[in-house]
C-alpha cells in the first residue's frame, strides 16, 4: 500500500522528505536500498535486513558497521557482502567503539524495475572496484 509521499519503502519516504528540505545534504537512504535489492537478487532471498550503525559524529559515507539479517539467523557471509557493496560504493566503514545508532532499513517495497536497477549498480560498482587501476 502506498504511503502518502508516493514512495512504497518507508526508506524511499524519508529520502523524498529530506530532499524536500535539504537538497544538498547526503543521505544514504538509496544506497541501503540498493543494497538490500541487491542482496535479495543475488541471494534469492525473500526477506533481508541491512542494519546500517553510524556514530554520531559520522558524516556522509562514514559507518560504524553494517549487519545483515534475514529469518532466522544472521548469515556472515551475507554480511560480509554487504561490508564490500558499501566499500565499493564509497563508504568507510570502521567502528571505533563510540555510541552508535542504526540507521533506518530498507523494508523492501520496490518494483522488479527497482530491484533489477540497484542490482545492476551494486554489480557495476563492485566491479569498478576490484578492477585495477
Amino acid at each position: 500500500m502506498p504511503i502518502e509521499t508516493g514512495a512504497r519503502c518507508v526508506l524511499q519516504a524519508a529520502r523524498k522528505r529530506r530532499l524536500s528540505v535539504y537538497p544538498d545534504r547526503f543521505g544514504m537512504e538509496q544506497d541501503i536500498c540498493d543494497v538490500t535489492l541487491w542482496l535479495v537478487e543475488k541471494y534469492g532471498l525473500s526477506r533481508v535486513r541491512v542494519y546500517v550503525d553510524r556514530h554520531y559524529i559520522h558524516v556522509d559515507r562514514e559507518m560504524a558497521g553494517v549487519t545483515v539479517m534475514t529469518a532466522p539467523r544472521n548469515p556472515a557471509q551475507l554480511s560480509e557482502a554487504a561490508h564490500r557493496a558499501f566499500l565499493a560504493l564509497g563508504y568507510t566503514i570502521e567502528d571505533t567503539r563510540a555510541d552508535i545508532y542504526g540507521h533506518q532499513h530498507c523494508d523492501g517495497h520496490h518494483s522488479s524495475h527497482e530491484a533489477l536497477r540497484a542490482y545492476g549498480r551494486i554489480e557495476s560498482a563492485i566491479k569498478a572496484a576490484a578492477a585495477p587501476e
